[in-house]
């Protein structure tokens, strides 16, 4: 299967769905997309019941990344937040998800853990680079791309976002993240900027511009990244159920059956080891 690298390296923008679970990492590779990411808001929500306020800690997080993984094969981009922690912390979540088998990691330069009800901020470039650095030194695999991601458009400006980036990429990072863009002419500003693969981060309804797939490819950025689209229509989903319960006896309306959740579980791989190999069952 191709590498993240290579599928960057493509004709046309990649569309990388959010998973938060195994099972919709799963759907995501049925549905025939060719990449995933997965986002530590998403975790929050799903693992936890939390908004994503940087509490979730390293081992909660890697262990639902593993989890995830084994839903699906594809190629996937972990949202590394700050790295959890400083450089040694940085060097432990490369050499972590480098094991797992992950495609890529963004580390990002927010100022951990958010101040609630306040402006965000960004820390220092230097500390940034550092944890950059740290993160290359850690790779061992060239397959594994480390991404550097730079929050400083909504956090001061797009000027200090545009400097920022243009530092970390001059470490040999291998792609970049630019979230908080206001506009087209912003992302087209980027694009001039920088020679690497840009990810944009796609959420329609947000405060920031979110570039349709023809936008990506007439801007001539590599991949979208969508982090709510599956996590917003599970929340709708189950709040429908939950509704149905009381009016339809649970019964759906148009939803996937037990049938198709069956399917999508590999029932009837697991059912032909089950017979295969069973000593109860086949005899030996």
């Amino acid at each position: 299967m191709t590498d993240l690298r290579g599928l960057l390296a493509g004709t046309g923008p990649v569309l990388m769905p959010g998973a938060h679970d195994a099972l919709s990492a799963r759907m995501i590779q049925e549905a025939g997309f060719t990449a995933y990411g997965v986002g530590g808001a998403a975790l929050s929500a799903t693992q936890l019941a939390l908004p994503d306020i940087g509490i979730l800690s390293f081992g909660e997080y890697r262990d639902a990344v593993s989890r995830i993984m084994e839903g699906s094969g594809l190629p996937v981009l972990i949202d590394g937040e700050n790295g959890f922690g400083d450089v040694k912390a940085v060097t432990r979540t490369v050499r972590s998800f480098e094991r797992l088998g992950a495609g890529g990691i963004a580390f990002e330069d927010l100022n951990f853990p958010p101040r609630l009800g306040r402006p965000p901020t960004v820390i220092p470039v230097a500390e940034m680079k550092a944890k950059l650095r740290a993160a290359l030194a850690a790779r061992q695999d060239e397959r594994m791309m480390i991404v550097a991601r730079t929050d400083a458009a909504y956090a001061a400006d797009l000027d200090e976002a545009i400097a920022r980036i243009t530092g970390y990429a001059a470490l040999g990072v291998d792609a970049v993240i630019v979230p908080g863009l206001p506009d087209r002419d912003a992302y087209l500003r980027l694009r001039d900027a920088v020679a690497l693969p840009i990810l944009a981060i796609v959420v329609p309804g947000s405060p920031w511009f979110a570039p349709t797939a023809q936008d990506l490819q007439e801007i001539g950025i590599e991949a979208g990244i969508y982090p709510a689209a599956l996590l917003t229509r599970m929340v709708s989903a189950i709040d429908d159920g939950l509704k149905a319960i009381r009016t339809m006896n649970g019964a759906s309306a148009g939803a996937i059956d037990m049938g198709g959740v069956a399917r999508l579980l590999h029932v009837p791989v697991w059912t032909e080891i089950d017979q295969r190999f069973d000593e109860r069952t086949s005899g030996a």
